[in-house]
């Protein structure tokens, strides 16, 4: 698991857009009405003729956003790349599958979380499973998910069997 890294043309414009990484994602998508296209673009670079130039900058943004083929303007093409950009990043989301905890092992207890940390990050790192640099570096969000929902069905697996020996325990005391 890394972040993926993805090619494509558009318009006659070549970009590059790695997956955010786990953090920066979790902090776009908890404030997705704050964002500007700069905060889209974090990850997302395009083919010039001298290499390749990040858009997470107001001027490469304006001056290499564009349509070469000059059917659309410059914003429809912004648009759209901040679209991709949404698909690459969340669209596993979509097709996600909730995991489900049996209600006779749920509790009313409340669980708390760290400020300014998302819950999965905070179970993740509490876990073992992650490190924040991990998480603000090599995993992308999806990679978080994947490993949260590992975790999380094991500790099922494990409150289950956990139930069950006590159900069986008790069968067997009467």
């Amino acid at each position: 698991m890394a972040r993926r890294t993805m090619e494509f043309d558009s318009f006659g414009v070549r970009y590059r857009m790695k997956q955010m990484a786990a953090a920066d994602a979790f902090r776009v998508f908890i404030n997705a009405q704050d964002l500007g296209p700069l905060d889209m673009m974090r990850d997302v670079s395009v083919k010039t003729d001298s290499g390749w130039v990040e858009l997470f900058d107001e001027s490469n943004l304006n001056t290499f956003v564009r349509d070469n083929k000059h059917i659309v303007q410059p914003r429809e093409v912004l648009n759209g790349l901040i679209s991709v950009v949404s698909e690459f990043n969340w669209g596993f989301l979509k097709h996600r599958q909730q995991l489900k905890v049996p209600s006779y092992l749920r509790g009313n207890s409340e669980v708390k979380s760290v400020e300014g940390i998302d819950p999965v990050m905070g179970t993740l790192i509490a876990a073992g499973k992650a490190t924040l640099i991990e998480l603000e570096t090599h995993y992308s969000l999806e990679d978080a998910f994947k490993i949260y929902d590992i975790l999380c069905n094991d500790q099922i697996n494990k409150a289950q069997a956990q139930y069950d020996a006590v159900q069986a325990a008790k069968s067997k005391a009467k």
